[in-house]
């Protein structure tokens, strides 16, 4: 059921963006954003979405590495998350579009070939609507267009080490200083994507190996909330009166690391669920806003060069 409901939920915010931002005039039921096509390869990058500002400036940066790394393919950036497209539209007017709109729009515009590459953390749900759904459907509609889709970050050793390199690095004059990194990512729920969750748990073992100071833990992924990042930060014996920087496992620094992560204390909410900050400090480590990263993984090239060998690895498959 909830399964149905989440891909009805898709399908009446599609039919509402289409009527919405389609002209008057269009009858022959063109997507709600404009194909421009002036190559004879489209590359559709594949994203949940955010309706906080700064991640929109993210996203142009990926999106301008993609362009130089593709040159001979036009670019188009899809979010799967309609709550996204819905609240993000609401507030600026601007309507992203789902990956089916997109990948309909392609398909009338004759492209030769589509490149689809995911921009989520792990293979879990975003990503399986993503393969399962829109890109096998797309294959139904136009089996004659030759389709590649490129994994998420996180699906390999080699992705763990590269990512948690570049993470390690990033931090790594605060660890040898005594402090702490707790990253935050978003996961899912355990009982159906402990596949995917796998992901954090690889580079939490990858990470700890550089350094026993750097802690993973999830929104939503039931065995890795804040209590698995708080019993994981007593085995390790961190002292409290430690400094923890804490920074978003996710590709921008959206909702979850402004209000997750790093917001401040709500009096409306109940001790377990205030912001990983508040609830850090509140077991004596000492976590400011300016212990708070609000860079997402997206804002590093050399992790966005990651998800750009994947595509690479997929085109060459």
């Amino acid at each position: 059921m909830k399964t149905f409901i989440h891909f009805f939920s898709m399908l009446l915010v599609a039919v509402v963006l289409f009527s919405a931002c389609s002209s008057d005039d269009n009858d022959d039921n063109e997507t709600v954003t404009p194909i421009n096509k002036t190559k004879e390869t489209a590359l559709l990058l594949a994203t949940f979405g955010s309706t906080w500002e700064d991640p929109h400036e993210t996203y142009k940066a990926m999106e301008e590495i993609f362009k130089q790394e593709f040159p001979n393919t036009d670019i188009y950036l899809s979010f799967t998350s309609t709550t996204c497209i819905t609240r993000w539209g609401a507030k600026t007017g601007e309507y992203y579009a789902t990956p089916d709109l997109w990948l309909e729009a392609i398909g009338k515009a004759g492209y030769k070939n589509v490149l689809i590459q995911s921009l989520h953390i792990i293979p879990g749900e975003e990503y399986a609507i993503l393969r399962d759904y829109y890109v096998k459907n797309f294959n139904k509609a136009y089996p004659h267009i030759p389709t590649v889709l490129g994994e998420p970050l996180l699906v390999s050793d080699e992705d763990t080490e590269e990512v948690g390199n570049v993470l390690y690095n990033a931090f790594k004059a605060k660890l040898d200083r005594g402090e702490a990194l707790a990253l935050i990512g978003h996961g899912n729920p355990e009982v159906s994507y402990s596949h995917a969750n796998q992901s954090y748990r690889n580079i939490l073992t990858y990470l700890q190996e550089r350094d026993p100071k750097i802690f993973v833990g999830t929104v939503d992924c039931e065995d890795m909330l804040i209590d698995f990042v708080l019993d994981d930060m007593k085995e390790a014996n961190l002292a409290t009166g430690t400094v923890v920087n804490l920074a978003p496992l996710m590709s921008i620094a959206g909702d979850h690391a402004n209000n997750d992560m790093a917001g401040d204390y709500d009096p409306e909410e109940a001790d377990e669920d205030q912001s990983w900050k508040v609830i850090l400090k509140n077991e004596g480590y000492k976590v400011e806003d300016e212990n708070c990263s609000m860079k997402g993984l997206g804002d590093y090239p050399a992790i966005v060069n990651v998800w750009v060998r994947h595509l690479r690895e997929a085109i060459e498959e």
